[in-house]
C-alpha cells in the first residue's frame, strides 16, 4: 500500500496477509512505526505519527537518549491522538466506519454488533508526578517564627489517556458459514509516565521544635495530605490540611442521650478567685470516642467531656512518698494557642495502696431487649466472669438479672465466687423484654446491704451493667438513686455503671449514677477489653478505694492572676462553700489513680513570676474509718514558665484537653465557630510535632486517631498568622 488512498478492500487483504503470515507472534521490535512501514509500504504523504517520529527520535530510538525518553514518550502518546483521525479519515472513499473501543481479547462477536458498539468514555489514569517546588517553611529560633524558603520533592497526581489504533479479527457468519475479518479499531490504553515540573507552593513543615509551625494557607494541590488512620493508626507522617471538599462522616448512632454541659467561662479573679471541683477518675468519655471513630461515626461534641479524655491518659506522675497522703505537682507554660496568655497543670496522684481485705460485690446485669444489639450481651458476661475470676475464696458475690422486672429464677445471693450457681448465672444472661433498671437497682442494693450487714470489714460494690436504657418505672438517674439510697457514713455501697453498646445508649443516666451513686464509670467496647479491665491486678486496685468524697479547691492570688478558666470539669464544678462539706458526689479515688487538671490564664502585665500563682486544697474522707484528710500545696510556688519543648508529656496532655474543649463547643459548624475550627487544626498540627516523642504509645496513637477524626466533620480554617493579606 503506497500511498494513503487505496481502497478498503485492500487495506484488508494486505493485513489478512500480514495475520496469516504469523505476525501476532512476532515479538515487539524497537521500533515499532518502521515495522508497520516495512510490511504496509511507506506512507506517501507520511501520517502524523511518522512525522513526530522522525522530527523527535534520533536514528537509534528510544534506546539511544535515555534523558529525553520519557519527554518524547509523552509527546508521542498525544501525537496518536492526533494520528487516530488522521489515519481513519482517510481509510477510503466510502469514510472510515464507527469507532470500536476493544478491551482484552476479541470474542466471537458477530461484525453488525461489534460496528454498533459506540466507544467507551475514557477512563482516567492516576499516576505519580515527582515535582520540585519552592516552599515557604516557618520555624521558631529562641521563640520567634522566621520564615525560611526551602525547595523540596513532592509527589502529586496526574492523569494520561493513551488511545492508539490497533487491528483485531472477528467473526461474522455469511450465508451459514463463518468468515473471518480484519478491522481497524480504537484501543484506550493506561500508560504511566514521568515528568518533572518546577512549581512554586506555600507549605508547612515541623522544625527544631514541637510546636514551631501553623497549618499552611493557600496550600497547593502538589501536597499530598497522609489518608485518615483505622483503628490504631499507624504513627502519623508530615500530615498537612485537606484539598478540597471533605468527606463528612455518617451522623453520630441513633437514640444515644448526653448531657450537654456548658462550658466554663473565663473569669476575672477580682470577681471570684476560687475554683472547687470534685476530682474525676471517670474515662468513659474519650472510650466512646475511640469506639465510634473506630465505628465509622462523628463524635457527637455533646459526649466529649474534656476532664476524662485528659485522665484518660498517664503522664507518669511520681507516687507520693507516704501511704496517706497524694502526691501534688504544678507546672505553668505558655498558651499553645494563644500569645500572651498561659495555661497551668495542677495533678493529684494517689498513693499505690491494694487492700488485703474482703469483698462484697453484687452485679446488676442488664438483660433487656436492647441488649441484643451488636455484642452487648457479650461483653457484659465477659466483664462479669472476669470479675468472678478475680475474686478471692474469701469474697463474696450477689448476681441480680433485671429486664421489665427481675429475673428470679437468675438471682444469687451471697455466694462464693466459685459456686457453680455463680458461674451458671452469668452464663444464662440473655436479652428478654424491656429496661426496668430501677427494679434491678432495688434488688442489688437491698442484696449488697444485706452482705454489707454480714460481713461489715469487707468493701461494698454494687456493679451495674447496662447500655442505660430506662423504660420503665423510673428513669431519672437522681430518681433511681433517691429509691435505692443506703445509710451513709463509713465503708459506704459504691456504685459502679458500666456501659456497653453505640446506637442506643444512654451515657446520662450511666455517668450521673456513678457520680451520685460514690463510684465510678467505665464503657467497654469489646471482649477482649472488659477481660483486661477487670483481670484482677487491675480489679484489685479499682476495688481499693483510697479516698472517698474527694474535691480540689484552688485559690488564685488576684495580684498575680488576672483572669482564670477550668478546662473541662463542667459536671464537676462546685460551690466554694460546698468545699467544706462530705458529699456523695465528689469523686472515689482507688489505689494509684491520676487526676489532671488544666487552666487557661491571663497573667498581670510586668509581673516577676518569682512566686506561686496561689494554692490548691484536697478534702478527702477515709475510706473504712470516715476520718476526714485534708492538703495544701502552693501552685507553681517558684514561679518558673516550663517549656513544653522540654516537656512531651505536658505538651500532649494540654493538647488533648484544649482539642476536647474546643471540640465538645463546636456543635454544628456556624460562621461563629470558625475560631475553633482554626484551633482545632493547629492543635492536630501540635499533635503531628509530637509524634517523633510519643509515636511508640498505643494511646498516643489512639488519640492522634479520634483527633484526625473530630476533623473530618471540622472545615479547615487558615490561622491568622501565615502571612497572607486578608
Amino acid at each position: 500500500m503506497s500511498t494513503n488512498d487505496s481502497n478498503e478492500r485492500e487495506m484488508e487483504r494486505k493485513l489478512e496477509q500480514h495475520f496469516a503470515s504469523g505476525a501476532d507472534k512476532v515479538p515487539p521490535t524497537p521500533d515499532l512505526w518502521a515495522s508497520l512501514e516495512d510490511r504496509l509500504g511507506e506512507q506517501d504523504p507520511k501520517p502524523l505519527w511518522a512525522g513526530v517520529r522522525d522530527w523527535v527520535l534520533p536514528p537509534a530510538g528510544f534506546n539511544g537518549v535515555p534523558p529525553v525518553a520519557a519527554a518524547a514518550a509523552a509527546v508521542v502518546v498525544i501525537a496518536i491522538a492526533g494520528s487516530v483521525g488522521y489515519v481513519i479519515g482517510n481509510l477510503g472513499p466510502d469514510g472510515p466506519p464507527p469507532a470500536t473501543t476493544i478491551v482484552g481479547q476479541p470474542t466471537s462477536t458477530p461484525m453488525a454488533a461489534i460496528m454498533a458498539t459506540p466507544a467507551p468514555a475514557s477512563t482516567p489514569l492516576t499516576i505519580t508526578e515527582k515535582v520540585v517546588e519552592t516552599v515557604v517553611v516557618e520555624k521558631v529560633v529562641t521563640g520567634k517564627p522566621v520564615v525560611v524558603v526551602e525547595t523540596v520533592v513532592v509527589e502529586k497526581p496526574v492523569t494520561v489517556v493513551e488511545r492508539v489504533v490497533e487491528t483485531v479479527v472477528v467473526e461474522k457468519q455469511v450465508e451459514g458459514k463463518t468468515v473471518v475479518q480484519v478491522q481497524t479499531v480504537i484501543v484506550e490504553k493506561p500508560v504511566t509516565i514521568t515528568e518533572k515540573v518546577v512549581e512554586t507552593v506555600v507549605v508547612e513543615k515541623a522544625v527544631t521544635a514541637p510546636t514551631a509551625t501553623s497549618a499552611p494557607q493557600a496550600m497547593s494541590p502538589a501536597v499530598t495530605a497522609v489518608p485518615r488512620p483505622t483503628g490504631t493508626p499507624a504513627p502519623p507522617g508530615a500530615l498537612t490540611p485537606p484539598q478540597g471538599e471533605q468527606k463528612a462522616l455518617p451522623n453520630q448512632p441513633g437514640a444515644t442521650t448526653f448531657e450537654d454541659y456548658e462550658r466554663q467561662p473565663l473569669t476575672e479573679t477580682a470577681e471570684d478567685a476560687v475554683s472547687t471541683f470534685s476530682l474525676d477518675t471517670d474515662r468513659t468519655s474519650f472510650q466512646l470516642a475511640l469506639n465510634w471513630a473506630r465505628s465509622g461515626y462523628q463524635v457527637d461534641p455533646a459526649s466529649v467531656r474534656a476532664e476524662e479524655w485528659v485522665n484518660a491518659f498517664d503522664y507518669g506522675y511520681e507516687p507520693p512518698l507516704v501511704e496517706d497522703r497524694f502526691a501534688i505537682t504544678s507546672d505553668l507554660f505558655e498558651h499553645p494557642l494563644d500569645d500572651g496568655r498561659y495555661m497551668a497543670r495542677v495533678a493529684f496522684k494517689a498513693p499505690e495502696v491494694v487492700t488485703d481485705g474482703p469483698l462484697n460485690v453484687t452485679l446488676v446485669l442488664d438483660a433487656s431487649g436492647s441488649m441484643a444489639d451488636g455484642n452487648r450481651v457479650d461483653i457484659a458476661r465477659e466483664a462479669a466472669e472476669a470479675i468472678r475470676r478475680s475474686m478471692d475464696r474469701d469474697d463474696r458475690i450477689s448476681i441480680v438479672h433485671f429486664t421489665t422486672d427481675v429475673i428470679r429464677e437468675f438471682t444469687v445471693e451471697n455466694a462464693a465466687p466459685d459456686d457453680r450457681a455463680v458461674s451458671d448465672s452469668i452464663a444464662w444472661l440473655a436479652p428478654h423484654g424491656s429496661t426496668n433498671v430501677q427494679a434491678g437497682l432495688d434488688l442489688g442494693v437491698r442484696l449488697a446491704d444485706e452482705m454489707r450487714r454480714e460481713r461489715p470489714d469487707a468493701l461494698n460494690y454494687v456493679i451495674l451493667m447496662s447500655d442505660g436504657v430506662a423504660n420503665v418505672d423510673a428513669t431519672d438517674p437522681f430518681a433511681i438513686l433517691e429509691a435505692t439510697s443506703a445509710p451513709d457514713g463509713a465503708n459506704p455501697l459504691r456504685l459502679i455503671t458500666v456501659g456497653v453498646g453505640i446506637e442506643n445508649y444512654n451515657d446520662q443516666l450511666l455517668e450521673q449514677l456513678a457520680q451520685h451513686g460514690n463510684g465510678w464509670y467505665r464503657y467497654l467496647f469489646s471482649e477482649e477489653q472488659a477481660r483486661s479491665t477487670f483481670q484482677r491486678d487491675n480489679w484489685l486496685a479499682l476495688a481499693s478505694p483510697v479516698a472517698d468524697q474527694t474535691r480540689a479547691q484552688v485559690v488564685w492570688d488576684p495580684e498575680v492572676v488576672k483572669a482564670w478558666r477550668i478546662v473541662g470539669y463542667e459536671n464537676r464544678v462546685t460551690s466554694a462553700e460546698s468545699f467544706t462539706q462530705d458529699r456523695k458526689e465528689f469523686a472515689e479515688v482507688y489505689s494509684g489513680a491520676s487526676t489532671t487538671v488544666f487552666y487557661e490564664l491571663e497573667l498581670h502585665d510586668n509581673i516577676r513570676l518569682n512566686g506561686g500563682l496561689g494554692q490548691v486544697e484536697l478534702r478527702w474522707v477515709e475510706p473504712v474509718s470516715g476520718r476526714g484528710w485534708s492538703q495544701s500545696a502552693d501552685i507553681v510556688g517558684g514561679g518558673q514558665v516550663v517549656s513544653l519543648y522540654d516537656n512531651p508529656m505536658l505538651a500532649f496532655g494540654a493538647v488533648v484537653a484544649l482539642t476536647a474543649d474546643r471540640y465538645s463547643a463546636m456543635g454544628d459548624y456556624a460562621e461563629s465557630s470558625r475560631g475553633l475550627a482554626q484551633q482545632l487544626w493547629r492543635l492536630r498540627d501540635l499533635t503531628v510535632d509530637l509524634q517523633n516523642d510519643l509515636g511508640h504509645l498505643a494511646a498516643f496513637n489512639d488519640f492522634a486517631f479520634v483527633q484526625e477524626t473530630l476533623l473530618e466533620n471540622v472545615p479547615y480554617v487558615s490561622p491568622d498568622n501565615s502571612g497572607y493579606s486578608r
